[in-house]
């Protein structure tokens, strides 16, 4: 497990935005120091969360927020009696998201270093290799691993929880609009993880590719903001798996059909529709969240 610790609630509040992207984590504590705390105060709190932890096999890591600080004084001091446990600095949500996601810690730590060096423009660095076979073994079904609806496109859980959990190879973006748009293709650009291919296409353009078998191979996590892209791409021929509807944000007229899901009348009637001709749709917004029926959950909040 990892115990967060930092002055003030900066790590209480870094996990909080973690949750945010991830969903609840269980193998993660906090601890904050304050006035008019001392070390032995933090020490008894390390000692509180090691003792009282689910699995006392569980290796445990402490992540301070500065080195030298009390709280990275203290975990020292703990870590005396407990030479199992290991103590980084450099707390960041970045870090933390790195961490959350399943990375290792030394990997993490060096990954969040490259990514912060990056930002620098004094030395540009060569992007990694697409990933190998290892990594994203090769899809002979079809190319659509999985849909999602959210109006968000990529973000943090798409680019750190979703493309990891299902190998993805290519992120496709299919809206008519951003693809007239410069700044919004520099945008999903950014976002786009390292080694994963990008297409940002017009509904017309992604069913002719698909179809022809362009993508045959690899591993596509398809991303639209609005059900009704979908459903020019049914009647292009194009066969979809289930749907993810994800994200759908508020707007004028919409109602609130789940935490993360708003919806028009037009919205739902092409739902409707869509699922007449035997298309399923599911509500998921994290990997490690329960699948929901989502047609049965719009119809039932409609009533």
């Amino acid at each position: 497990m990892y115990i967060l610790a930092s002055h003030g609630d900066y790590a209480k509040q870094t996990l909080k935005s973690c949750e945010m992207i991830t969903g609840e984590l269980t193998n993660f504590a906090t601890v904050s120091f304050k006035d008019p705390m001392g070390i032995d105060d933090v020490v008894k709190c390390y000692e509180d969360i090691y003792q009282n932890r689910q699995d006392s096999a569980e290796e445990v890591i402490i992540i301070a927020d500065i080195p030298n600080g009390t709280p990275a004084n203290a975990a020292s001091t703990f870590i005396a009696e407990h030479p199992d446990v290991k103590l980084y600095s450099g707390l960041s949500l970045m870090l933390t998201l790195s961490l959350a996601t399943g990375t290792p810690a030394e990997e993490a730590i060096s990954q969040t270093i490259e990514l912060m060096e990056s930002n620098i423009k004094k030395k540009p660095k060569k992007q990694p290799a697409a990933p190998n076979k290892e990594t994203a073994p090769v899809n002979t079904g079809n190319p659509l691993v999985n849909v999602r609806i959210d109006s968000r496109l990529i973000h943090g859980q798409v680019a750190t929880m979703w493309t990891r959990s299902l190998n993805t190879t290519r992120i496709m973006v299919v809206d008519d609009q951003i693809v007239t748009s410069k700044v919004q293709k520099a945008t999903l650009k950014t976002a786009v993880p390292a080694g994963i291919h990008l297409s940002i296409l017009t509904a017309k353009g992604a069913a002719e590719r698909i179809n022809s078998g362009q993508y045959n191979g690899q591993r596509v996590l398809l991303l639209v903001k609005k059900p009704q892209i979908l459903a020019q791409l049914v009647s292009a021929g194009v066969k979809l798996p289930a749907v993810n509807v994800g994200n759908m944000s508020m707007s004028q007229g919409a109602r609130q059909v789940a935490k993360s899901v708003a919806v028009t009348d037009e919205d739902t009637a092409t739902f409707n529709q869509m699922a007449e001709k035997g298309i399923e749709f599911y509500h998921q917004m994290v990997p490690n969240d329960k699948q929901e029926p989502f047609i049965s959950m719009l119809n039932k909040k409609e009533n």
